[in-house]
């Protein structure tokens, strides 16, 4: 059965993730993976201090086992931590809508995480930021970039605060991945009922007019109210412009580009773009 996966830490983003997370179930008619990884910084064997020989036997041996306790004890701790994280997000889930919620806690690494439950996951719901990065604007969650590269499902990036979407931008520009996000749409997506800007970067050739113009035509076909763009000029400057000036509720991306777009898809600058841009992402493989 195709899922929503949501991941949630301790974050300020675990209450935005839950919210769209039932947001999306409610456009899907579909269950929901509430999901906490406990990492291994979390649970791995304490470091061993420098126990030279000017230490007893006995001595090295009752430290030994006093950092084996500590770490069950770290342990314990950690697995507490993250089933009541997953009761309060569950709980707050089911307070907003009779909704189908399973619970998971895991150990070990996000990224291998998504990929194990990938075969029963539609889409993959991810906060901002994580607990080491907090309010801090130049920082995102340590393990983003890399579950974007990874994830073979499309991924939704929430921001701090959760708002209900109502308006998407897309930003286009004909690559097959920005096609595909494009194919997913018009086949039904979470997206459905929003209204649409799409907009392309580049200079107005008829080339990548017509791209433009039958891509929004496929959408229309399927009921979504589609304005067209075509903006000369820095990508990333004009999509961030275009966020606010359009007041768009949502950014939607592609994760790989072939035109001067490319570089925004992943790497640096989509990072950057999710520094400046205080809206929800949601980028299709």
């Amino acid at each position: 059965m195709d899922r929503i996966t949501a991941f949630v830490d301790g974050s300020d983003y675990a209450a935005s993730v839950c919210d769209h997370a039932v947001w999306a179930a409610g456009q899907l008619a579909m269950p929901i993976s509430l999901v906490h990884v406990i990492g291994r910084r979390s649970d791995a064997p304490s470091a061993p201090a420098d126990l030279s020989g000017n230490l007893r036997l006995g001595a090295r041996t009752a430290l030994l086992d006093k950092l084996s306790k500590l770490d069950e004890e770290r342990a314990v701790l950690a697995r507490e931590r993250g089933r009541a994280i997953l009761d309060d997000g569950s709980a707050r889930m089911r307070a907003m809508a009779d909704i189908d919620v399973a619970t998971r806690l895991r150990n070990g690494d996000l990224i291998d995480a998504i990929s194990e439950l990938e075969a029963e996951t539609r889409f993959v719901i991810l906060g901002k930021r994580g607990e080491a990065a907090g309010f801090a604007q130049e920082l995102l969650g340590s393990n983003l970039d890399r579950a974007v590269r990874t994830s073979h499902r499309p991924v939704l990036v929430a921001n701090r605060a959760y708002k209900t979407p109502e308006r998407f931008l897309l930003a286009y520009d004909g690559s097959p991945s920005t096609e595909r996000a494009v194919e997913r749409m018009t086949a039904g997506s979470v997206l459905t009922g929003m209204a649409c800007d799409i907009l392309s970067v580049g200079s107005a050739t008829p080339q990548l007019r017509d791209r433009l113009s039958h891509a929004a035509q496929a959408l229309r076909q399927v009921g979504f109210d589609v304005t067209e763009h075509l903006e000369a000029g820095d990508p990333e400057a004009v999509i961030t412009k275009a966020v606010t000036d359009l007041k768009a509720d949502m950014l939607v991306l592609g994760k790989s580009g072939h035109s001067r777009l490319r570089s925004l898809f992943i790497g640096s600058t989509t990072m950057e773009l999710m520094r400046t841009c205080k809206v929800p992402f949601l980028i299709f493989p």
